[in-house]
């Protein structure tokens, strides 16, 4: 009976230890998902920024190109 006891109690020891290692994986993976999810929205904002920026060189570009320009003789003509 000794012996069985003292072997419940060395899993029930290993038990607790586990629970333990497995609570602070899960802590370990929120934080990391949280991670992922603030990254994923920094990524949005930086894509949404490009965008707008593509835009606006596009808009340049044609302000520069258009028939305007061409009718404009340079200063040394």
């Amino acid at each position: 009976m000794n012996d069985h006891t003292s072997k419940v109690e060395e899993l029930l020891s290993r038990l607790n230890g586990l629970e333990s290692v497995l609570m602070h994986i899960q802590h370990d993976i929120e934080q990391l998902n949280e991670a992922i999810l603030q990254q994923g929205r920094v990524v949005d904002a930086i894509t949404k920024s490009m965008k707008q920026l593509d835009f606006r060189i596009g808009m340049l570009e044609e302000e520069e190109e258009g028939p305007d320009s061409y009718q404009e003789k340079p200063p040394h003509y």
